[in-house]
């Protein structure tokens, strides 16, 4: 049986990553001096950048794009963008969480390509590991939703009240091509803006 290590503390975490994207030090040199795996630095780094990314993308500014009049509006990280966090259905489990805690996001689509097939929430991901962690390394299709609310993006905004209502987020559609999502975190912020 092995025996599992310690974590690694967040302060030390985030002195690391400080000194890669510093350029203080290189990948390998940390690792040695650290007695890390290099793999988990790399793994801290992107987890940290795509954090970064997310931020960023949050500030004021960022939600003054162009208007279309419709659902489009209230997308915050349309899928064109390649700005949106996504899993595909053979990704691990373990990589469908990490996803989700680094981009602050409690649902990720599951996407084949440029097709969306299936929805992953926190709760999809707890009730498929709970009582046996190894699952996580089973593939997001074992856990994700197919199952999914889609809403055309002429769609009055009252056409997101009833899919809020289940508990589900609104998987906005052009035709067959998927557009993105919109939470009722979205809608209120929507609103709030419009309300300025």
């Amino acid at each position: 049986m092995s025996e599992q290590k310690n974590p690694t503390p967040l302060h030390q975490k985030l002195a690391c990553v400080l000194e890669l994207l510093q350029g203080a030090t290189t990948l390998q040199d940390l690792a040695q001096r650290e007695a890390l795996a290099p793999a988990q630095l790399q793994e801290w780094l992107e987890t940290a950048r795509q954090g970064m990314q997310n931020a960023l993308r949050g500030l004021p500014e960022a939600a003054g794009g162009p208007t279309h009049g419709d659902l489009r509006d209230l997308i915050p990280r349309p899928f064109a963008g390649q700005d949106m966090i996504v899993v595909s259905p053979e990704d691990a489990l373990s990589l469908a969480w990490q996803r989700m805690q680094a981009s602050d996001v409690s649902q990720l689509p599951v996407m084949q390509g440029t097709r969306i097939v299936g929805m992953l929430d926190e709760s999809d991901v707890l009730l498929h590991v709970y009582g046996d962690e190894a699952r996580f390394a089973d593939p997001v299709s074992a856990a994700m939703v197919a199952r999914l609310d889609k809403v055309n993006m002429r769609a009055p905004i009252e056409a997101l009240l009833p899919v809020f209502d289940r508990g589900h987020v609104a998987i906005v559609m052009d035709g067959e091509q998927f557009l993105g999502l919109i939470t009722r975190i979205d809608l209120l912020d929507y609103l709030r803006r419009r309300a300025r």
